[in-house]
């Protein structure tokens, strides 16, 4: 399943290990506060396991799961540049503006 986790974190200590987190578990890091991927359950849940230890009551983290034709129907505007790209997992219904 896609997996979309989504923070705000002020400190810079611990958004950067959140972010290390994410890209361990080869998440794509496509804005500033947002990644994206595709993880089993069990990763899933392990990723929560270790966000929860680093964040704690400190910032704000939301992990999403929805399927491939859902990611598909995405809509996108813009890019910031120095991010990731949105990955292509099949069949892309997404509008890009």
């Amino acid at each position: 399943m896609m997996t979309l986790v989504v923070y705000d974190i002020s400190d810079d200590r611990l958004r950067t290990a959140v972010e290390s987190k994410c890209k361990n578990y080869g998440l794509k890091h496509i804005q500033r506060s947002v990644f994206i991927g595709i993880l089993s359950r069990g990763d899933r849940l392990a990723l929560y396991q270790e966000l929860l230890d680093i964040v704690r009551e400190e910032g704000s983290v939301r992990i999403y799961v929805m399927n491939k034709r859902l990611y598909g129907m995405r809509m996108a505007i813009g890019r910031i540049e120095g991010f990731d790209e949105d990955p292509d997992y099949g069949e892309d219904l997404y509008v890009q503006a």
